[in-house]
């Protein structure tokens, strides 16, 4: 009987050991997953660490490398597998990218940017400044053709016209389509299966273009949905994977890399010193210039006699526009808000064109003013058909003019001799003033310093919105600088990438090198930029021992000697398919 009872007693034992040693077996799995999962968070907090030391870096050094494009546009040196921390290694190659033995482990940050001038082969370590692009919230109806057509190439079924009116639509004030069909406005919205409201004001984000009637997320980011500026495998073979692509061993950028919402500038000169601002009265002008152009009184004195009038209101519109002929209340397309001063029509620097946009008026996140705003409220269309356009406000290194040159017109009457000063590039030109001709002692050495340290812009008015930066953007954005030919433009990409930092710390250098003509840079300067306030971080934080990479990118404003902060976001989940190792150098060029 005892027999049969300690029978029984043994298969229960077994029985009890058995699941002791599976909940054991669970307990020990469950702890090693934890532990594998806060390894893995712990990992991914190193890696961010990592991208936020290297924008850190950046914000630092920004003060010191703003001036010098050298230093924050293309300096893999600087920008790439920069070490924050490494494991059991000698801590004086922290914020080195000396590389060290197979498998240590060791945290680094890279600095990534697009090179629009490959598609393949290249990546820019360096800082995008956002005046290399056009500015979405005061683009003009021809500048967003060429982007917009630009980016839907042989696309048959997008209306690049009805896709820019719709644009126009968005940010305008008012409720008049300039759609063809008339559905470019807030009943469109309204009738969506999901409806939503129509911006009617200045755009905040690029990717805001997205609600807009038309644009798609293929015209928006081409084929580049990841956005790192590399054809991938995955960009180059139809419609195996995403995204769709034409396979036509190129890649459609799309919009996104030409477009922005933040360009704006300061007048202060490249030292952080306020310009000196010729239509101030006689005696401050004259005590600033001297400084800057000392032993010479001949320049002085021409400088104060040619800008003398020209200030204080005596030109045309509301409150006075520095006599720059420009109406200070533009519409930011299509109107110049009607209500507001007299028509300046008849100025020479006035376009027959659709659009005198409110660039230079528009503080970076100040709202746009209604497109065609007529003082009787007509809609862009009507507008267009009343008297010629009044000149672009408010533009470049001081001032503003049309973005057209007039054919058939002479440079000297429409920016020097006759015409009011829009810039101080003017100057350089034959004056014509009430005593009579007034011809000009200066010559191109004087240029540098007058559009560094001179401005036609009145203290204490709104940043500058909208400047092109000549020594950086692409042949496409170029293109959009009213008054260059094709011939100019391809003059100007050749020669700047053979010049030092310091030549083209002015947009002086299109004349001194002779890329323009006097006549036709006086022309464009209103426009044009060579600087940066605005700086687009792409920040990669990754480790040697881990395939993880944490992504981030950040928008930082240079006021005065800070880099602050505008614009943060985690770009992770868009991966980051970038040569952040140096085997990867063997399919991706480092330049």
């Amino acid at each position: 009987m005892n027999n049969r009872r300690d029978a029984a007693i043994l298969p229960v034992v077994l029985a009890v050991i058995l699941l002791l040693g599976l909940m054991a077996g669970m307990l020990a799995f469950r702890v090693n997953a934890d532990l594998t999962s806060m390894q893995a968070v712990s990992q991914r907090i190193q890696t961010r660490l990592a991208a936020e030391a290297g924008i850190d870096y950046v914000k630092r050094s920004l003060p010191l490398w703003r001036t010098d494009m050298d230093l924050w546009y293309r300096n893999p040196d600087m920008m790439h597998r920069i070490i924050i921390w490494a494991d059991d290694v000698d801590p004086q190659v922290w914020g080195t990218n000396e590389e060290l033995d197979e498998g240590a482990l060791a945290y680094r940050f890279s600095i990534v940017a697009d090179d629009l001038t490959d598609d393949e082969d290249f990546i820019r370590f360096g800082l995008t400044d956002e005046s290399s692009k056009l500015n979405l919230n005061t683009a003009t109806t021809e500048q967003l053709m060429i982007l917009v057509s630009a980016a839907a190439g042989d696309d048959a079924e997008i209306d690049a016209e009805e896709i820019v009116s719709a644009i126009l639509d968005w940010r305008d004030t008012d409720n008049n389509s300039r759609s063809k069909t008339g559905e470019t406005e807030a009943q469109y919205y309204r009738t969506l299966d999901r409806p939503y409201h129509i911006k009617n004001g200045p755009f905040d984000t690029v990717e805001e273009l997205l609600l807009v009637k038309g644009v798609t997320g293929s015209l928006l980011y081409g084929e580049d949905f990841d956005r790192n500026g590399l054809l991938g495998l995955h960009e180059d073979d139809g419609d195996l994977t995403f995204p769709p692509d034409n396979e036509d061993n190129r890649l459609n950028r799309g919009l996104y890399p030409y477009l922005t919402v933040w360009s704006s500038e300061t007048q202060t000169s490249n030292d952080n010193r306020p310009r000196i601002y010729l239509f101030d009265d006689q005696s401050t002008v004259t005590s600033a210039l001297e400084l800057e152009f000392p032993e010479e009184p001949t320049v002085v004195n021409y400088i104060v006699s040619a800008t003398r009038g020209q200030g204080g209101g005596s030109g045309t519109g509301n409150n006075a526009n520095d006599g720059r002929g420009t109406n200070n209340n533009t519409g930011d397309d299509g109107g110049l808000g009607g209500d507001q001063g007299e028509d300046t029509s008849n100025s020479p620097n006035s376009t027959d064109k659709d659009d005198g946009n409110s660039r230079g008026k528009l503080g970076p996140r100040q709202q746009v003013r209604e497109e065609g705003g007529g003082a009787d409220g007509e809609s862009g269309a009507a507008q267009e058909d009343q008297d010629n356009q009044q000149a672009q406000e408010g533009q470049a290194e001081g001032g503003s003019t049309d973005n057209e040159s007039q054919e058939g017109e002479e440079t000297n009457d429409a920016q020097g001799g006759l015409g009011p000063i829009e810039t101080p590039a003017a100057l350089l030109l034959q004056r014509e003033t009430d005593t009579g001709a007034l011809l000009s002692p200066m010559g191109v050495e004087h240029l540098a310093i007058l559009m560094d340290r001179t401005t036609v812009v009145r203290p204490g008015e709104p940043d500058v919105v909208g400047l092109i930066n000549v020594n950086t953007a692409p042949a496409l954005v170029l293109r959009c600088i009213n008054g260059l030919t094709d011939e100019q433009i391809e003059g100007i990409v050749d020669t700047r990438d053979s010049l030092g930092a310091e030549s083209l710390s002015t947009t002086a250098w299109l004349v001194e090198e002779e890329v323009l003509d006097l006549e036709t840079y006086v022309r464009i300067a209103p426009q044009i930029t060579a600087r940066g306030q605005q700086f687009t971080i792409d920040a990669l934080g990754y480790a040697d021992h881990l395939g993880m990479v944490t992504r981030l990118q950040v928008v930082v404003d240079m006021v005065g000697p800070i880099a602050q902060t505008i614009y943060y976001r985690d770009l992770t989940k868009l991966g980051a398919q970038f040569p952040i190792r140096e085997k990867d150098k063997e399919n991706v060029r480092v330049r």
